[in-house]
């Protein structure tokens, strides 16, 4: 089995996409955090500056796209990335109700996933991730930035989730690194999203290749 080891960026700007989009080449996959200044304190675009997601469409069609959506308003922005190429939708389980999870994942044709705070209970998590197509773990205890220490609990309920949902994929986005991989792959995560690991590099490419190492020997 091969682990996705898949670079994250939270864009200041339209043209940062741009960059990171040519920059990201090695990977066929990439994340998108984006941050309202809402659901979280910090925010980017396309909500200061303000933007449209269709206009960076063409520069990450080549990417399989992933959007984390930790904004206050998810359904609404889920429309617009779904329009501008996203293949796959991360939902925070505290930004929407159950049932209109549930009516948005049963009527699109993107993956869906679901993540939560720190804070919220995992029972709550699985009530969400029975009606999603994966779940995304936060390696971090508060969202919405990069280079934040690890959270030790995210590997008990990394165990706790892949005994429950044996077929669901689990990816961990935040505090991915040479330190953490490891010990993340051995819980049972299949999926890694790496920030600051990967993107605040002064060679990124290396940077993926020296963690994909690590766990796909």
């Amino acid at each position: 089995m091969s682990y996705p080891i898949v670079p994250a960026i939270i864009p200041q700007s339209r043209e940062a996409v741009f960059t990171y989009a040519k920059q990201l080449t090695f990977s066929r996959e990439l994340q998108l955090d984006l941050v309202d200044g809402k659901f979280v304190s910090s925010v980017s675009w396309p909500y200061e500056p303000s933007g449209e997601p269709l206009s960076v469409k063409s520069q990450l069609d080549p990417y399989t796209l992933e959007v984390d959506l930790m904004v206050a308003d998810p359904l609404s922005a889920a429309a617009d990335w779904v329009i501008a190429g996203a293949d796959m939708l991360v939902f925070h389980i505290e930004t929407l109700s159950l049932e209109d999870f549930t009516r948005f994942a049963e009527g699109t044709c993107v993956s869906v996933g679901v993540s939560a705070h720190g804070a919220t209970s995992l029972e709550q998590l699985i009530e969400y991730a029975e009606r999603a197509d994966y779940i995304q773990l936060m390696g971090i205890y508060e969202i919405g930035a990069q280079g934040l220490p690890f959270d030790e609990g995210v590997l008990e309920k990394a165990e706790i989730l892949k005994r429950r949902f044996p077929q669901k994929m689990i990816s961990v986005d935040g505090s991915v690194n040479q330190t953490t991989i490891k010990r993340l792959r051995d819980a049972g995560v299949d999926r890694f999203i790496c920030g600051s690991a990967i993107v605040q590099q002064p060679d990124p490419e290396a940077a993926h290749a020296a963690l994909s190492a690590l766990i796909n020997d």
